[in-house]
């Protein structure tokens, strides 16, 4: 196949995964600017009745969660202004007033993500942005025990497509449930490494007032440290065929196969304590 094709089609392809939920919709004078007003978290006694994880508590904007030990010590709360439609204001940026919470002390530096906690209101964000009503859907759907789609809803959203997901399974929080997966984004072909790729959850409270997100990167011993050509893969990896970009999709599923039957301790962290995480949180 003529690659100048193939990396136009790839192109092209990433280009459609980038707007699947981007709605048409009427342009509204005006777009107010993002202000960021942080909180320092504070860190208070755990319920034992619903943060059984051993670590440290955060309770600020009436989220609760644990941040368990190894993870990290804390977390720092910032409140994101909403952002309204407008002619020049992509799709992905339109957004309410929402919460983030920064992790503190976490286990990986150097990553593409940084590990954050998100919390949105759901019907604030319809009003805002009428195009999430189908990814909400969908995640409900999943919740509900329909097949997992070949892409998974995902909040934050960005100007990037999902190229691959693996480990999925449902989890449960306090009051709420989603999917946690693991995951890698981008705009352009590479393979699977340890400086993109990360564990997300994707969950909404049981009354369907919140939808949580969670980003948590992640480290796996057989994936190459970056997307550089020249960085040693390790002896158990999958190898990125540079010159023959048609032979992409292989190395993908190869790699999910690797990551799927994997140990939840082979990660770093490991799986099971960033699930904790996820099940300690608690929205009031």
């Amino acid at each position: 196949m003529n690659k100048k094709i193939l990396a136009f089609a790839i192109l092209l392809l990433v280009t459609l995964a980038c707007g699947v939920f981007a709605p048409p919709q009427p342009a509204q004078p005006g777009v107010e600017t993002v202000v960021a007003a942080t909180f320092q978290a504070l860190t208070v006694a755990a319920p034992p009745t619903q943060t059984p994880v051993n670590g440290s508590v955060v309770s600020v904007n009436n989220v609760y969660f644990v941040v368990p030990t190894g993870i990290g010590n804390g977390a720092q709360a910032e409140t994101i202004e909403a952002v309204p439609q407008s002619d020049d204001m992509p799709w992905w940026e339109i957004a309410p007033t929402y919460n983030k919470y920064h992790i503190q002390g976490y286990p990986l530096s150097g990553t593409f993500h940084s590990a954050t906690i998100y919390v949105y209101p759901v019907n604030e964000y319809l009003q805002i942005n009428e195009g999430m009503a189908e990814p909400f859907n969908t995640l409900k759907g999943i919740i509900a025990g329909q097949p997992v789609p070949e892409n998974i809803p995902f909040l934050p959203a960005f100007n990037a497509a999902q190229i691959f997901h693996s480990n999925e399974q449902i989890l449960s929080f306090q009051g709420g449930k989603g999917i946690r997966f693991l995951a890698q984004y981008g705009q352009d072909v590479s393979p699977i490494n340890n400086q993109a790729i990360f564990y997300t959850f994707q969950g909404m409270t049981d009354d369907g007032a919140y939808y949580v997100s969670a980003i948590l990167p992640v480290n796996a011993p057989f994936l190459a440290a970056d997307s550089n050509p020249d960085s040693p893969l390790p002896p158990d990896g999958i190898p990125f065929d540079w010159q023959n970009f048609e032979n992409i999709t292989q190395h993908f599923d190869l790699v999910k196969q690797k990551l799927n039957a994997a140990d939840s301790t082979d990660f770093n962290p490991a799986l099971t304590s960033l699930d904790g995480l996820i099940q300690s949180i608690q929205i009031k």
